[in-house]
């Protein structure tokens, strides 16, 4: 479990919603997003809504955004219009961290 706040309940999530990560290739560039699905949202001390994967409840420290039923991405500093958006945004970060 990541998130160091206290969890106060979790409520099962609605279908369609996805964990997206970037994955990095061999030479350290975004390549592709994977997907978790979110099985519940945890609600926690500070009233942050928080994802809750098959594997582990996330915080908003953690690099991830979510994918929306509807196609739309988001994460706690932005919103995308579709996954490609969001991963262009991403490559694109992490090529500029590559050139500091």
């Amino acid at each position: 479990m990541h998130n160091g706040e206290k969890i106060l309940f979790l409520t099962p999530a609605a279908p369609g919603f996805y964990v997206l990560n970037p994955c990095l290739d061999e030479a350290g560039a975004v390549c592709e997003a994977s997907r978790e699905p979110v099985v519940a949202w945890a609600v926690d001390a500070l009233g942050s809504t928080i994802p809750v994967t098959p594997h582990e409840v996330l915080s908003g420290d953690d690099d991830h955004a979510i994918l929306c039923p509807d196609g739309e991405v988001r994460s706690y500093d932005g919103a995308w219009e579709s996954v490609a958006d969001w991963l262009e945004e991403q490559k694109a970060k992490v090529q500029h961290d590559k050139l500091r």
